[in-house]
């Protein structure tokens, strides 16, 4: 079934921008954040958090300002019931390992690449070679991995398209 015009991932960051959708396989960066345009700078809540907080009856000024206060992360926020800090988990606080897995999974389902940004609080070499390991030993179980370039100034790392196993973009990219 592979390469047999089964999906593509989308829409993208800009394209959900656009269109005010999430941006498909990414985790939220956070749930509440300002947008600026030319028209001015509003204020973005994820509509769904809303929603579920409503419903709880925990919606209000107070949780507007919690938000603001914990950055648009719910998990610090004490009345915010388990179920739904494991819901609004956002970027940061998704673990590298499941999002690796979770696009080697999908991947076989996909006709194109996937890009997926891995974003790691405090990086280092370690936790670095941990995700690029992780990555070639999928690869090696006929799952597609991916190369990865990694920016210091947003700690995040950005996995490029998974479109071919690791193995054979290793030997393309050693050559040049």
């Amino acid at each position: 079934m592979r390469n047999s015009n089964t999906m593509a991932i989308a829409p993208t960051a800009t394209i959900s921008n656009i269109v005010g959708v999430s941006q498909s396989i990414e985790p939220s960066y956070s749930q509440l954040y300002v947008k600026a345009n030319m028209s001015g700078d509003f204020t973005v809540v994820n509509a769904g958090l809303v929603h579920d907080l409503k419903v709880r009856g925990l919606w209000d000024e107070v949780m507007v300002s919690d938000l603001k206060y914990y950055d648009g992360k719910v998990s610090q926020i004490d009345r915010v019931p388990s179920d739904l800090k494991a819901l609004y988990a956002t970027s940061f606080e998704i673990s590298t390992e499941w999002l690796i897995r979770a696009a080697a999974r999908r991947q076989k389902w996909i006709d194109q690449g996937q890009s997926l940004n891995l974003y790691i609080a405090q990086p280092s070499g370690r936790k670095l070679d941990e995700a690029y390991r992780l990555a070639w030993r999928l690869a090696t179980a006929n799952a597609p991995a991916s190369f990865m370039s990694v920016s210091r100034s947003s700690s995040m790392m950005n996995c490029g398209a998974l479109v071919q196993p690791f193995g054979r973009w290793l030997s393309r990219s050693a050559s040049g």
